[in-house]
């Protein structure tokens, strides 16, 4: 198997003096990780949010792939509409001969309606938006003297310097979401999917089982065990502390998405978290439904046990673990990804 590490850069003090040891932080374990042997980390975009504080991928993607040197490098994801694709094909394209071709280019539609609104966005057009965007990145990516003629991009007779170290092309992912025509667009474009690891558990299985689903009936051979399965991991010795240290990072996370999704303009930096779980209307999961469906939080023993069953019951190949979310602290992250690192990864090495 190989093994992620996904990172979000999750702000939750008051003060904007925090981000700067958040961005140093997030370093820090991107080096370890290089270090631990896992295979690749993936870091998400997010726009004017305390959940991660990284709206624009490439810049921070370059400068990790300044500081490493053979782990893979994944955008987790792009969000299509928000760019000009002849930039971001060019940004991309930089990074993948920068990091000499270890670029793993994720792509969306993006979540969040307020962002949307934010970019002035129609988010009815957002389909529409993400499949031009990527058809010209491609293209750019691939063709000398590129055209292409979209509703809302054009391009003339276009090549691009420099051009990816990859070939045909850095590996492309596409978010999908729980409807069956997200995973039909990724199965009809050949490319492998990404999944949230804030979804249960059993929703996720059953994408991955639709996709194989797809791409059988399609006649493909898609990778299914090369998708990275991305869950939220705490690893500690004590079962106790590894289910209860997490519980105030994950009710943050949650709080916070329910009143994201009440925005369609603005932004969620400023929300009094305690006055809006006095007034909203529907209640996260429970916290005992999340250790049962959700996340992965326990010792060793337990953490490996879970990665079984998917390998063995689901085909899992990729297991990818976030573990920096909330207000985790640093110490804790680090000791954690040392023990997924020494205790439980070395039992899925071939």
């Amino acid at each position: 198997m190989k093994f992620a590490l996904f990172l979000l850069g999750s702000w939750t003090e008051p003060e904007a003096d925090a981000q700067s040891r958040i961005f140093g932080e997030m370093l820090e374990q991107v080096e370890y990780a290089e270090e631990l042997g896992f295979d690749s980390i993936w870091i998400a975009e997010h726009h004017s949010s305390r959940y991660g504080i990284c709206p624009s991928l490439m810049p921070l993607l370059t400068h990790i792939a300044a500081r490493t040197k053979k782990i893979r490098i994944g955008a987790g994801v792009s969000v299509l509409p928000f760019y000009n694709p002849i930039f971001l094909a060019e940004e991309s394209a930089m990074l993948d001969v920068l990091s000499h071709g270890r670029l793993d280019f994720g792509v969306g539609r993006g979540s969040a309606d307020y962002e949307y609104g934010n970019f002035n966005i129609d988010i009815d057009t957002r389909d529409v938006r993400t499949q031009e965007v990527l058809d010209i990145i491609l293209g750019l990516w691939t063709q000398q003297d590129f055209s292409y003629q979209g509703e809302f991009y054009q391009v003339k007779d276009l090549t691009i310097a420099p051009s990816p170290v990859q070939k045909p092309h850095p590996p492309v992912y596409m978010a999908v979401s729980r409807t069956p025509a997200s995973v039909d667009v990724a199965v009809e474009r050949d490319l492998p999917i990404l999944t949230s690891f804030s979804t249960p558990e059993a929703d996720n299985l059953g994408l991955f089982s639709l996709y194989a689903e797809r791409c059988a009936a399609a006649g493909k051979n898609l990778p299914v065990g090369e998708m990275p399965y991305f869950r939220y991991v705490h690893v500690d010795e004590d079962e106790h502390a590894a289910r209860e240290y997490p519980r105030e990072s994950i009710r943050w996370v949650r709080d916070l998405a329910t009143y994201r999704r009440t925005l369609t303009r603005g932004d969620e930096i400023n929300v009094d978290l305690d006055h809006w779980r006095t007034i909203r209307t529907t209640e996260p999961p429970s916290y005992e439904s999340e250790l049962e469906g959700t996340v992965y939080f326990g010792t060793p023993d337990q953490c490996a046990q879970r990665i079984t069953t998917l390998r063995d019951d689901h085909g899992i190949g990729y297991f990818g673990a976030c573990m920096s979310f909330g207000s985790m602290e640093h110490a804790k992250v680090m000791r954690s990804m040392e023990l997924f690192a020494k205790e439980v990864m070395p039992r899925f090495r071939d």
